[in-house]
């Protein structure tokens, strides 16, 4: 288990801030609890830890990720190289391979209490081989909820759930 040695963040108000270890995306990465206590964010980080494609919620929203990305290289692909040949079946291995979380962001709802609030995160991320092109996938503990553009969401966010640009059950 992660020491996560939470801190009261100085760049925001009422978040704590800390890391956690992924072994999925293989090393340490930074988060954010907001509005919560201590308590919520450990739960947050730990289910984080454990998380793996084989998780039918984050199966789904890897998925949407990863149409978020063949969508960006089919618009933009000539701009950069991802490294290695994209024309290979793109699984979500290569995805998380070719993806680096920037930092999670962990959000209680905001009428439930810490105990009673279902985990739920955001995650800023980047494509390895172009740090600058960053966007975001949303989950709530059970559902995914958002992948595409980065726009610092909610996972709480219901809205999102109804937006062309989310890429989350498209077909």
């Amino acid at each position: 288990m992660s020491d996560y040695s939470f801190r009261v963040s100085e760049k925001y108000f009422n978040r704590l801030e800390g890391v956690l270890n992924s072994k999925l995306f293989g090393g340490n990465i930074p988060f954010e609890a907001k509005n919560c206590d201590e308590s919520y964010a450990k739960r947050c980080a730990e289910f984080f830890e454990k998380l793996s494609i084989e998780n039918d919620a984050f199966f789904e929203l890897i998925d949407g990720g990863m149409d978020y990305v063949l969508d960006l290289i089919e618009e933009r692909g000539e701009e950069f190289d991802l490294g290695g040949d994209m024309d290979e079946e793109f699984t979500p291995e290569r995805f998380v391979e070719i993806t680096v979380p920037d930092v999670v962001v962990f959000e209680r709802h905001e009428l439930l209490t810490n105990e009673d609030s279902p985990i739920a995160f955001s995650m800023k991320m980047h494509l390895r081989a172009v740090p600058d092109e960053t966007f975001e996938l949303a989950m709530q503990e059970d559902k995914a909820i958002y992948a595409g553009e980065y726009r610092g969401v909610s996972p709480w966010n219901e809205k999102l759930l109804k937006k062309k640009w989310n890429y989350v059950g498209r077909d």
